[in-house]
């Protein structure tokens, strides 16, 4: 079966997951979505199953999960199976380290058996705080806060430990903040990022926090484009890995947008992307 004719395998199915599900199956690919149901509800990935994708109970911590979804050689796997949120991943250690670390091992050695192209939805977060100037792939690592984020730092290098070793195609996509409309959607306030929170309170009028006077510089990407771009990864075979950042910009400068206002307070640092974006902040708040 040539790799055109194979479905797109999605390991989870969240919020990103659920839009790029959505993006390929607009594209004219089949899909399989993956889940253990830790934070979505397969309900909600209803509309998206009668357009015709897969669905699939799995556990990126279960290795025999993985082999059962990769027998069939899909034409390209993508790795959106995590624990993202910061408060989620200090009330919950041993699942965010089991789902984030072991489970990102176990998919590596699934792939490089099946022998498949890989992306994996990494974070601009690897960098660290506390930058200057424009931060493009090639920047090392940062220190890390939280366990969420440090687990990227060590998905990345395994990741591509095995990419060398079995050499099959690998795609590190470093994602700002993703904000925007999507299948999947998480009504708790710890997986709401700070874009679609900031729009909703300033909706219902109320106050925006500001932490340190909103001066953190954070990268920003629209839903839409993130999974565009995840979708037409990997561009070349080999090793790459890339910023999926449409802006960079300062919690405060979203927050005056979402009031209505032009933002006051620059980003301290700017985040290098190649790719092309059809979002911006400003339209959207």
């Amino acid at each position: 079966m040539s790799p055109e004719s194979r479905p797109l395998l999605i390991l989870g199915a969240g919020y990103i997951g659920a839009k790029l599900a959505e993006v390929a199956l607009d594209a004219g690919h089949d899909v399989i979505l993956a889940d253990n149901w830790h934070a979505t509800k397969r309900e909600q990935l209803s509309g998206l199953q009668a357009r015709g994708a897969r669905v699939e109970t799995a556990d990126i911590r279960r290795p025999p999960h993985l082999e059962r979804l990769l027998e069939g050689r899909p034409a390209k796997v993508f790795l959106l199976a995590a624990q993202a949120s910061r408060p989620l991943a200090d009330r919950d250690p041993d699942y965010t380290e089991e789902t984030n670390v072991t489970g990102a091992r176990h998919v590596a050695e699934a792939v490089a058996e099946a022998g498949v192209p890989l992306v994996y939805a990494s974070s601009a977060h690897v960098y660290g705080d506390g930058l200057e100037g424009e931060i493009g792939p090639d920047r090392p690592y940062g220190m890390q806060r939280d366990l969420a984020h440090l687990s990227k730092v060590y998905a990345e290098m395994c990741l591509q430990l095995y990419a060398t070793r079995a050499a099959f195609d690998l795609s590190l996509l470093r994602l700002g903040i993703v904000y925007g409309p999507s299948p999947v959607e998480h009504a708790r306030p710890e997986s709401q990022t700070v874009v679609d929170k900031f729009k909703r309170l300033a909706a219902a009028g109320e106050e925006l926090p500001l932490d340190d006077g909103g001066r953190a510089t954070i990268g920003v990407v629209h839903v839409e484009d993130a999974a565009r771009i995840l979708l037409e990864s990997p561009s070349r075979p080999g090793i790459a890995a890339e910023n999926v950042v449409a802006e960079t910009t300062t919690v405060a400068g979203v927050a005056a947008l979402a009031r209505g206002e032009e933002p006051s307070v620059s980003p301290a640092w700017t985040f290098a992307s190649p790719f092309e974006y059809r979002h911006r902040l400003a339209e959207y708040l």
